[in-house]
């Protein structure tokens, strides 16, 4: 009799008992940005390919800046996220060939994530996709032109993955300045006159911003 009351008060704290509700959330960051050098492998046609180490420089506060934008479902300490990256790269070894090869406008990330907060901390990942909007001058051939404000040749470039810890610091119950590493990887496939380049990024990333919950 005693274990039958037992399962019954269970059942009934168990079904009584408030769902946790989910907590909405956005923030807004800017950053830092080492992207280490790696290969671009540069295709058009009629001649040979070109082949070089890039090194790329972001410039986060040239105009348009680096930024990261996150809404966020939080339920029970996990999270569905999504998120957008404006990246930029601009390649800093040009040769005769290559005169320029820049995604300033930008190598732009799309991110769904998965998120859990552990002891004050939240560790995340996920994957997206880049949409591009490349500018180059390969071989005295231009394509693209950052501006141009007519120029919306933003495309859908290839796959990219990221991975982060970080640390929201409360303001009260709403706000909170968030400090944040992240990785992110991503692979593009961008068009210059008469060829494509194959990119690689790998950048590491430390973020700053303002964040704001639902309640």
């Amino acid at each position: 009799m005693k274990r039958i009351v037992s399962i019954f008060a269970f059942i009934v704290i168990s079904v009584t008992s408030p769902i946790a509700q989910p907590r909405w959330s956005m923030e807004l960051h800017g950053g830092g940005v080492f992207n280490l050098p790696i290969p671009l492998i540069i295709k058009q046609n009629g001649f040979q390919d070109i082949k070089l180490t890039a090194r790329y420089s972001t410039e986060p506060f040239t105009l348009p800046i680096y930024y990261d934008i996150r809404f966020s479902r939080w339920q029970d300490g996990k999270s569905w996220e999504l998120e957008m990256i404006h990246h930029k790269l601009y390649l800093e070894n040009t040769t005769q060939e290559v005169q320029k090869f820049n995604i300033s406008h930008g190598f732009n990330i799309f991110f769904l994530n998965r998120g859990i907060e552990v002891n004050s901390f939240r560790y995340r990942a996920g994957v997206g996709m880049v949409i591009a909007h490349p500018e180059s001058t390969i071989r005295g051939q231009k394509f693209g032109s950052s501006s141009d404000d007519n120029d919306f040749g933003y495309l859908l470039s290839g796959p990219a993955i990221n991975v982060a810890a970080g640390r929201p610091f409360y303001l009260g119950k709403k706000f909170f300045i968030n400090a944040e590493a992240k990785t992110t990887l991503a692979y593009a496939s961008i068009k210059i006159v008469q060829g494509r380049a194959d990119v690689y990024n790998i950048a590491f990333i430390i973020l700053l911003g303002l964040g704001m919950n639902s309640r």
